[in-house]
């Protein structure tokens, strides 16, 4: 039986997966290394769980199955975000930042901001609490601005030449020339801050 035979197989890659994992949360385009598509398989056996035995849903329970998807998009999102935070000590995941999974980590993170009124009191303490990035403006600016005070430190002066970098690899040049050409968009709280700093706001000068 066809059915039987891609069944044990998809249970199979299901149990190497978490054996890797540690989770059984796969994300939908996840192809196993041999080539099976473990993700679509995972959403098959979700849409028929009326078609399942309940030896096999019994199986799949055991092995921690999530047969909620959207629950289990949260699960693996929120596994990632703290696996990101692991290896870079921040949670400012890039726009198109895709785990090593191929979870696409910053896709996620943008979906929870825009839906931030949709989450759960207790899924918005759990962001929180793992240093969750809202305004991912207001992040960027004082990560910039902590940039410009180190330079500042090390010159004595705020002129960034445009194309410079930090040790950190952030665009510093970039940052300055940015808040430059902002500066209608800019508060007048940044503004001072900047100005107390000694920012430089003719670039040519």
């Amino acid at each position: 039986d066809a059915f039987i035979e891609v069944w044990e197989q998809g249970f199979k890659e299901l149990a190497n997966f978490k054996d890797a994992n540690n989770h059984c949360q796969v994300s939908q385009d996840y192809k196993s290394a041999s080539g099976f598509k473990l993700g679509s398989w995972v959403s098959v056996m979700r849409k028929r769980t009326g078609q399942l035995t309940p030896e096999r849903i019994h199986r799949l329970d055991e092995l921690g199955f999530v047969w909620d998807a959207f629950i289990a998009k949260w699960e693996l999102g929120f596994k990632e975000l703290a696996n990101f935070k692991d290896v870079y000590s921040h949670c400012r995941v890039p726009t198109f930042y895709e785990a090593d999974s191929g979870f696409k980590l910053g896709q996620w993170v943008s979906k929870r901001r825009q839906g931030k009124d949709q989450l759960t009191p207790e899924r918005i303490q759990l962001l929180d609490d793992l240093g969750f990035v809202w305004d991912a403006f207001k992040e960027k600016w004082e990560l910039g601005f902590k940039e410009l005070a180190n330079f500042k430190d090390v010159y004595s002066h705020c002129r960034v030449p445009n194309h410079y970098k930090t040790t950190a690899g952030f665009a510093l040049g970039s940052w300055v020339h940015h808040q430059r050409k902002k500066k209608d968009q800019l508060t007048p709280e940044l503004i001072q801050r900047l100005d107390d700093l000694g920012f430089v706001w003719d670039g040519s000068t």
